[in-house]
């Protein structure tokens, strides 16, 4: 598992009014998936077409984005192979076709039609288990 880095921060940028910005720190999972799911709710209420989650720092980035009930990941191989697994766990989560075959070979498209909150729970789990992220990791919310 990775450990947390000062500047270690996976950010997420939604389209919403109501988003702001918030500063990035070490926060608990229940806090940030809160957080993420109020964003997404905001993205969803203001028919958002983009909402974006990444980290700022090199080629060892993880990227997350969100539209339209769909996820789409960048991974390497042993991240696929971590990805499957949490989606064993999420079975409402799947593999969105023909959209990932359609796709570069590290991207992967999953279908996201859950509520925010089970969709946040997804998404954080994602950060810490196929990124491998300390639990601890901190997250911001900007707007683009």
């Amino acid at each position: 598992m990775r450990d947390s880095q000062p500047g270690d921060t996976v950010l997420l940028s939604v389209e919403a009014e109501s988003s702001g910005m918030a500063e990035p720190g070490s926060e608990d999972a229940t806090t940030r998936r809160a957080r993420i799911a109020e964003a997404i709710t905001a993205h969803r209420r203001a028919g958002s077409q983009s909402a974006v989650f990444f980290g700022p720092k090199g080629d060892d980035v993880p990227v997350v984005e969100y539209v339209d009930r769909e996820i789409t990941v960048e991974v390497d191989d042993a991240e696929r192979d971590r990805l499957d697994t949490l989606l064993s766990e999420f079975p409402v989560f799947k593999i969105a076709q023909p959209a990932t075959r359609k796709s570069p070979a590290s991207e992967v498209h999953v279908s996201a039609l859950a509520d925010p909150k089970h969709t946040a729970d997804f998404v954080d789990r994602l950060v810490l288990d196929v990124y491998e992220f300390d639990e601890n990791y901190a997250l911001a919310i900007a707007e683009p």
